[in-house]
């Protein structure tokens, strides 16, 4: 095979030459960038501040006064994680998930949001920057001697958008060790690098265990959406019977069973610094809401009426506190369950300062989906008998 040809093959991959050769074949003394370069040709026709080339030059100038300020940039070097390279998509996502876990320990970052994903990879000695990218690329991974290990994410991208990028970079650091760049492109086949690392970045910007606290602080219980309605909790009771005892637990009639709205799901992803979209799927591989559900979210999120409203990630958050962006929500929640009437919903929207003319988006987030609303009311005269989940 020629070397033009493995160029095509790995442009086409988005892999370096080093992912296609032995590595008894590989030049130890290759420059990795070079060899992107030649690649991906059109990377190189921009040599302006923002783009790619212009990046790559603001790493080397850091590794260089890095060096002359004799700062160790390595002091908190990544840790490197042995994955299986099989052959199920679904391995991969697990591995992501598991690993992203393992980060979040290591990091000490709890179940909370991160702010700042730029920073917090800084912290582990991961440079992120955006550039303008060529069509179809939507990040570049570069780890070489004189730029450090460089993520680049396609400036004209969404914050919500980059920041998940940023993550998905990470992963290939983490996992991806062998290779010295790898490039990330938008659309065709899954490959499962790529499954892996898009699992890792939605776990690690939405870790379960606080996604599923967060959810309960909406008034949504999450226990019995993600098993049965009806458990047996087991008692040792004194100590002295070995058999113990078991009590069942009816949950039919539990509070908080009320379905995700679209608003739970934007306000999830305003909390979170990410997408509806990852937020809405992070809910669903949780079972907290159904393929049906889902289904359902997402075409509302597609729909004309709330693409404004997923574009001010709800209410327009960034612009409220967050005592009145809950109590807006809340009293549109409130509204539909017949809680409160339409005159006092007028009046906690403006304590909480939503104009009049978001008044109406604001309801039409926080609305049950028609399907929904029908299933709730259909299944309601068998809640006292019937053992299924409601």
């Amino acid at each position: 095979m020629k070397a033009e040809d493995l160029r095509r093959l790995a442009a086409f991959y988005g892999c370096s030459l080093s992912e296609l050769l032995p590595p008894a074949t590989v030049d130890q003394e290759v420059d990795g960038l070079a060899e992107l370069f030649r690649a991906h040709p059109d990377l190189a026709e921009d040599q302006g501040p923002s783009s790619f080339a212009g990046v790559c030059a603001t790493a080397r100038a850091l590794t260089d006064l890095e060096a002359r300020l004799e700062i160790d940039a390595t002091a908190h070097s990544l840790p490197s994680y042995r994955v299986e390279h099989g052959n199920m998509p679904w391995q991969a996502a697990r591995e992501g998930y598991r690993i992203a876990e393992d980060e979040r320990r290591r990091l000490a970052l709890g179940e909370g949001p991160i702010r700042f994903v730029d920073e917090l990879l800084m912290t582990s000695g991961v440079r992120s920057a955006k550039a303008t990218l060529p069509t179809g690329i939507l990040s570049i991974s570069i780890g070489e001697p004189d730029h450090g290990l460089l993520i680049v994410v396609e400036k004209n991208l969404g914050l919500e958008h980059r920041r998940f990028r940023y993550a998905h970079g990470l992963a290939h650091f983490l996992f991806d060790t062998e290779a010295p760049w790898r490039v990330c492109r938008s659309g065709g086949p899954p490959e499962f690098p790529e499954v892996r690392a898009d699992a890792f970045a939605s776990a690690l910007l939405i870790p379960q265990y606080g996604l599923r606290r967060y959810i309960e602080t909406l008034g949504k219980e999450t226990l019995g959406r993600a098993g049965p309605t009806v458990l047996s909790v087991f008692s040792e009771g004194d100590g002295r019977d070995k058999t113990g005892e078991s009590r069942r637990v009816d949950g039919r009639q539990r509070r908080g069973r009320h379905p995700i709205t679209l608003s739970d799901v934007l306000r999830t992803a305003h909390y979170y610094g990410t997408s509806p979209s990852v937020a809405a799927h992070r809910l669903r591989n949780l079972r907290l809401l159904t393929d049906r559900e889902l289904d359902q979210l997402k075409t509302m999120l597609r729909s004309e009426t709330h693409t404004p409203i997923e574009r001010e990630l709800a209410l327009q958050a960034h612009e409220m506190d967050s005592l009145c962006s809950r109590l807006a929500a809340l009293a549109a929640s409130a509204l539909h369950r017949g809680n409160i009437d339409t005159p006092r919903f007028n009046e906690l929207a403006d304590l909480a300062g939503v104009r009049v003319a978001d008044r109406k988006g604001l309801l039409a987030t926080a609305a049950t989906p028609p399907q929904q609303e029908h299933r709730s009311s259909s299944r309601t005269p068998r809640r006292a008998t019937s053992a299924t989940s409601p």
